[in-house]
């Protein structure tokens, strides 16, 4: 964040104006290592700054030019702090670093669908296991599901031009049984043996192996650049 100086907000397409740290940071985010490298600079930036969020050969061409060249044209980089705190705890927390959150799940009487991709990327699919299993545990008398999707990654389970046949059926087969049991007047039950069962998660394995690798690449990377300029 000190390299941007106090403009917080970076520019991303290839011929916008920016400051010296913008530019710098831009070619830090281009050089990083990453599961897929893309000729497009714009998409380069973004994913080194934030990790691959898609599989390509999922996102029509179509699409990606538009993600690249109209959608996501500058990138704030105000909430970046925040996003720090959450993934050094674990687990979110409030800007402060506060567990604000997961102490009131009396706060979230709602039906949950989580969907994770089973090609891991970005984030593993132990994150949505972790959630469905904290919201049968602390909201039992709600409808929660949970589906891993073959083949994707992260954003392409909603953006990718198969979504609509592997995706987003579940999500209307969700909706439809949440809203024909929130209509059944007689109550779910309550203590769940699958709630309290926290074994380990069945699609664990989907890109365990591949996470490791490109951490251990940011790292090198960083010790490299640690070596070279300081």
């Amino acid at each position: 964040m000190a390299i941007l100086g106090k403009n917080k907000i970076l520019p991303l397409l290839e011929k916008s104006k920016g400051s010296s740290g913008h530019r710098l940071l831009k070619f830090i985010a281009r050089c990083l290592p990453r599961y897929e490298r893309c000729t497009c600079k714009e998409c380069e930036v973004l994913s080194g700054i934030f990790g691959n969020a898609f599989w390509h050969e999922n996102v029509s061409p179509a699409l990606h030019h538009w993600l690249n060249t109209e959608s996501a044209t500058k990138l704030p980089m105000s909430a970046f702090p925040h996003l720090r705190r959450i993934c050094n705890s674990g687990y979110i927390v409030d800007s402060n670093g506060n567990n604000s959150f997961l102490i009131h799940p009396e706060r979230m009487a709602i039906s949950t669908l989580y969907i994770s991709g089973g090609r891991s990327l970005l984030v593993t699919p132990e994150t949505s296991y972790l959630a469905n299993k904290y919201m049968k545990l602390h909201q039992p008398g709600f409808r929660h599901e949970r589906a891993v999707v073959d083949g994707f990654g992260h954003s392409d389970l909603l953006i990718g031009e198969k979504s609509h046949e592997k995706v987003f059926p579940h999500i209307i087969s969700h909706i439809r049984l949440a809203e024909q049991e929130g209509n059944d007047l007689t109550p779910r039950k309550k203590d769940s043996k699958e709630a309290l069962d926290w074994g380990d998660d069945p699609y664990r394995e989907y890109g365990d192996f591949g996470c490791w690798i490109f951490a251990l690449a940011i790292t090198f990377f960083f010790l490299l650049l640690h070596v070279l300029f300081w």
